[in-house]
């Protein structure tokens, strides 16, 4: 449940101060973690759960039908992309980086990375890789009661 004093929480902590695990902590880099809280609360404050339910209703059946999966996993890619950061929490993000990059964005256990030259960049490629969640590969393998359990994002200064 969001709180109030939720807006004082961080959206990004420096690498020195995570307490969780990573499976490959960058070495010699200036780095940072998007907590996983970050992604659950996007996706509560935007009603995500509710409206990329809808776009799947009746998808998942005796049959799939992969062209609707299909049409149904890029609307929910759009609809991730389209939604909004609350703006407390976008600002301090980018406040959070330093002006110049390049950065790396990448989940912890590996997978797809994005790279953004600047920290406003760096918001819209954490926003890509939580859209990727809903490639039609990834809807395939959690299957039709799958979502995907938010999680930490490593951004990594590189160059």
């Amino acid at each position: 449940m969001f709180h109030d004093g939720d807006l004082a929480l961080h959206p990004l902590v420096p690498l020195a101060e995570w307490e969780g695990e990573l499976d490959a902590p960058p070495e010699g880099a200036e780095a940072w973690v998007v907590p996983a809280w970050v992604e659950e609360e996007f996706y509560r404050l935007n009603n995500l759960r509710f409206q990329i339910g809808r776009v799947f209703e009746g998808v998942w059946g005796v049959r799939v039908d992969e062209d609707r999966l299909a049409r149904a996993a890029e609307k929910a890619r759009a609809l991730v992309r389209g939604s909004y950061l609350v703006s407390e929490r976008a600002e301090a993000f980018t406040a959070a980086l330093p002006p110049a990059g390049p950065f790396v964005l990448r989940r912890p256990k590996g997978g797809r990375e994005e790279e953004a030259e600047g920290p406003l960049e760096a918001l819209w490629a954490l926003k890509r890789l939580w859209a990727a969640r809903w490639s039609l590969d990834e809807v395939i393998a959690r299957g039709s009661d799958g979502w995907p359990e938010p999680a930490p994002v490593v951004v990594e200064r590189r160059g």
